[in-house]
């Protein structure tokens, strides 16, 4: 995994915990279902990430075409939708940042809802110098730490970023629990075959 999340307050937990009382009592067929519903929303995810970072990151490094009217999403230092750190003073493309970040929000969006995608403009401070990639969130703002500019690791954070605007901390805690409850209620294919 290319990110390791870390918080600056050590004593916080990413979710609150909470006890749970696990049910095994599942029958083998829906246990069967609720195991490929597990693996097929897994897989899911995982392609529609995929998706959405290796498009962003080919779009953006297509050449720009000159546009007669201003009010194309050309991005400049002062208008880019998220906060650079840059104090080793690392080379970037500004705009192919901001021309990634614009396409990676409005990809995903028409991912999670093709009809009404909803609109994602997630704030974060891009920090570039650092000593790892990561994700680190401090107190007001979330910020995504790069050794040097990459576009693909950038995608990524546009997108994990946009992700966690888009599923409120309560509602990540409520899934994380049901997701438990869940794997705690499915019965792996080699038990059935046994029986």
């Amino acid at each position: 995994m290319p990110f390791q999340p870390r918080s600056s307050n050590p004593g916080a937990a990413p979710f609150a915990s909470a006890s749970l009382f696990v049910s095994k009592s599942v029958s083998k067929p829906q246990a069967s279902i609720l195991f490929l519903g597990c693996w097929l929303a897994d897989l899911t995810l995982a392609t529609l990430l995929f998706t959405v970072i290796s498009v962003a990151a080919a779009r953006a490094q297509e050449p720009i075409t000159p546009v007669n009217d201003n009010s194309h999403h050309a991005a400049s230092p002062s208008t880019l939708p998220f906060e650079v750190s840059n104090p080793k003073h690392k080379k970037w493309p500004e705009i192919e940042a901001g021309r990634i970040y614009t396409l990676a929000c409005e990809l995903l969006a028409r991912s999670i809802r093709p009809e009404h995608p909803p609109q994602l403009r997630p704030k974060f401070r891009l920090v570039l110098g650092t000593d790892h990639d990561e994700f680190v969130r401090d107190s007001s703002i979330e910020e995504l730490h790069l050794r040097s500019w990459d576009p693909e690791k950038f995608a990524q954070g546009v997108v994990v970023v946009a992700l966690r605007d888009l599923v409120p901390r309560p509602d990540l805690a409520r899934l994380a629990r049901l997701s438990v409850t869940l794997a705690g209620s499915t019965v792996d294919v080699s038990d059935l075959r046994s029986h």
